[in-house]
């Protein structure tokens, strides 16, 4: 019995002990970014009092590859890094992309840090509404539905064969980018069975489907689609060259919450009309004019991301009049604390205090900041982070450091922001 007892606690001491190991590696682990930017020749402080060591990652030259693999080596002496067990300093005099090995009591792998070490950087942070128009490459999948026919009996045509979130490209062969083209081809088909081009999660595929004539003597394929979108965000930067990023999240289907697949797309200027206060559950709103005219059109979309939407302004716009270019602050800069968004909701770009409560080292989404409004101007107004104040700029000791993305519904007055560098880095 004492024998079973003993085993009993040995086993449990090991339980403990495991446990204990896990809850320390994976605090030690969230300290520690998975990435780092960095500017030549700026020492930073990687970790500090963490049971951890760090050491350059010296690329293997594989056979046949010993130039190559020298190179790579000499790149990543340029990387200094500095410090024992409990700390780490990097500093490099040479830009480039290296990788760090944090081993957990200089032992146990612990994570590979990508370092980016660039040349010192500025933006304007600028904080103008902006109205999106961007069209889709393909059409769109909301949903798939029924189809009553002609016969009286209801078919769902669409069902187990297409999903929401699908693009439809092509149908027969003839590309498909509208509405009205969709419905064309179709009833071309005349009830026979069609060769239908899908792009699933970024690959096209071919899929059989035969449309019904519904009671109105049209064919129907059974599905709800769309092809463009429109709404109203903020920019958050502009660079020198004329280029900019904004929203700080993606472009995505309000009904399927897909990242939209564009084919291109247009920045216009835009009026703030009314702005609906936020309220516990109920995230408020800034509804505006988008006045879609040539002249009104300030820049073209090229890439839209889950980090946002960015593109090239067009010359003369007067957007980059009276801006105000300062340094990137890249996450290591941050600090809990105050801090200002830029947001232009009366007809000019003011400054708002805002906290900077917690910031997750590690994240490489849209979520790196929780912020909360402070400015009782601001709160008076919106009732804190509302619909379309997403990329509105966030502003740190004279620096850019984020863009905010999104709202906590339960509380207005907080919400997340991306760091400036992952937008940067798409």
């Amino acid at each position: 019995m004492k024998r079973y007892y003993r085993i009993s606690l040995v086993a449990l001491l090991a339980i403990d002990l495991f446990f204990i190991g896990l809850v320390t590696v994976r605090s030690a682990s969230d300290q520690i970014p998975d990435t780092m930017w960095t500017y030549v020749g700026r020492e930073e402080q990687l970790f500090t009092n963490l049971p951890a060591k760090a050491v350059t990652k010296t690329p293997e030259a594989s056979s046949g590859e010993s130039a190559q693999g020298e190179r790579d080596a000499d790149t990543v002496e340029a990387l200094n890094v500095t410090g024992g067990s409990g700390q780490a300093t990097l500093k490099s005099q040479a830009m480039g992309n290296y990788s760090v090995d944090v081993k957990l009591f200089g032992i146990f792998p612990l994570k590979t840090v990508d370092v980016k070490v660039v040349d010192p950087m500025v933006l304007a942070p600028s904080g103008e509404p902006i109205g999106i128009y961007v069209e889709t490459n393909g059409l769109l999948v909301l949903a798939t539905t029924s189809v009553e026919g002609k016969d009286g009996l209801v078919y769902e045509p669409a069902s187990n064969i297409v999903k929401s979130g699908d693009y439809i490209l092509k149908i027969n062969g003839k590309p498909v980018k509208t509405i009205k083209e969709f419905n064309s081809v179709i009833q071309k088909t005349e009830g026979k069975k069609a060769v239908v081009r899908l792009r699933r999660n970024g690959t096209e595929t071919d899929v059989s489907m035969k449309a019904i004539m519904a009671k109105d003597g049209t064919y129907k394929m059974g599905m709800w689609v769309r092809e463009d979108t429109q709404g109203i965000g903020t920019m958050t930067y502009v660079t020198e060259n004329g280029g900019f990023g904004a929203l700080g999240h993606g472009i995505t289907d309000a009904d399927t919450g897909t990242l939209m697949n564009l084919s291109g797309g247009e920045l216009y200027n835009t009026e703030i009309l009314d702005i609906i206060k936020g309220e516990k559950g109920a995230p408020g709103e800034l509804e505006g004019y988008i006045n879609m005219v040539a002249d009104n059109c300030i820049g073209m979309i090229e890439k839209n991301t889950g980090l946002g939407i960015f593109g090239k302004l067009s010359e003369d716009t007067g957007l980059s009049e009276n801006l105000e270019f300062m340094p990137v602050g890249f996450k290591q800069d941050i600090k809990q604390g105050k801090a200002f968004i830029y947001s232009n909701m009366e007809g000019k770009t003011e400054k708002y205090s805002i906290n900077i409560e917690e910031i997750k080292m590690s994240s490489t989404d849209n979520r790196g900041m929780v912020i909360r409004v402070t400015d009782a101007k601001l709160l008076s107004l919106t009732g804190g982070i509302v619909q379309g104040m997403s990329g509105s700029p966030i502003v740190q000791d004279g620096k850019l450091v984020g863009a905010v993305t999104h709202v906590l519904v339960d509380d207005p007055t907080r919400g997340y922001g991306a760091f400036i560098e992952n937008m940067l880095s798409q």
